[in-house]
């Protein structure tokens, strides 16, 4: 999949098949809840709940969030506390 196949499937794709109308997109009137990712050139081994495999040349790593207006950084973005904007 490309980069913008897999962020539609964890954003706008992922909120019209939960219903969640006020998630998945960056529009006025909307949840801004965001995640902030880099980008890895990585192979990587991806498994997924059937223990089916695929090889993946890239990888994405969540660095911080950001919901409700609080930020949090995860332990690769290096941060241990959640902070405010």
């Amino acid at each position: 999949m490309s980069l913008p196949q897999v962020i539609a499937c964890v954003t706008a794709n992922a909120a019209d098949s939960l219903n969640l109308k006020t998630k998945g997109r960056l529009q006025p009137g909307l949840d801004a809840d965001l995640t902030l990712f880099t980008l890895k050139r990585q192979p990587t081994v991806l498994v997924d709940a059937e223990h089916d495999s695929l090889q993946a040349e890239e990888l994405l790593t969540p660095l911080a969030a950001i919901r409700a207006g609080k930020g949090y950084m995860t332990e690769q973005g290096s941060a241990e506390h959640a902070f405010n904007f």
